[in-house]
């Protein structure tokens, strides 16, 4: 279970998409010394397709990974 970072939803391992966003920070004094860290992000579905959507380049989740399906 998580807790999406987005809108505080708890989504359960299920439903949970694992992403990556880039955030800023400054490395120095000036605002021409700033850098970017990839940190992971947990999101319910609704709100990882919406960031995807809307904020393709700073935003990324992976597509769910769905159990193999058992065949008889």
């Amino acid at each position: 279970m998580g807790i999406c970072t987005s809108c505080g939803a708890a989504v359960c391992r299920d439903c949970v998409r694992v992403g990556h966003n880039s955030v800023p920070h400054s490395t120095g004094f000036s605002s021409a010394d700033l850098a970017f860290t990839e940190i992971r992000q947990l999101a319910c579905l609704p709100c990882a397709t919406a960031l995807s959507a809307r904020h393709a380049r700073e935003y990324g989740f992976a597509p769910p990974t769905l159990p193999p399906v058992e065949t008889q």
